[in-house]
């Protein structure tokens, strides 16, 4: 009998640390803000598709975003980016920057609000 309460605490433990892992978002920042991980999604281009977030690695030039893909899913996501806009996601403590290439693609990072990176990225927003 205490064997298979064990077992049963144990199996309970394990599901609540991977339900507290699923729901944290994965994000560092250097410590002046001018590097940090964050998840960034393309905009679709059909209204029925559902955008697919991505791990990807930021640094802030004075003007531009570099970004590094960190996944082969992610590649059309390298490159050279401007902030063109910002939202706030209050109920998630998110803020949701709006960015585009040269060639007027567009795509979404995503932050938390407490991040050193943010009064950076505000910067950049015109």
């Amino acid at each position: 009998m205490s064997n298979l309460l064990s077992t049963i605490a144990f199996l309970a433990v394990v599901g609540f640390l991977a339900w507290v892992g699923w729901g944290m978002e994965p994000h560092w920042s250097s410590k002046d803000g001018r590097k940090f991980m964050c998840r960034m999604h393309l905009h679709p281009g059909d209204d029925n598709d559902r955008p697919r977030w991505h791990d990807v690695k930021v640094s802030i030039d004075d003007t531009e975003l570099l970004v590094y893909a960190r996944s082969r899913r992610g590649r059309n996501l390298r490159g050279v980016w401007k902030v063109v806009g910002v939202a706030n996601d209050s109920a998630k403590n998110r803020r949701l920057y709006e960015v585009r290439t040269s060639a007027d693609v567009g795509a979404t990072i995503r932050v938390p609000q407490s991040s050193r990176c943010v009064p950076l990225l505000d910067r950049l927003v015109p």
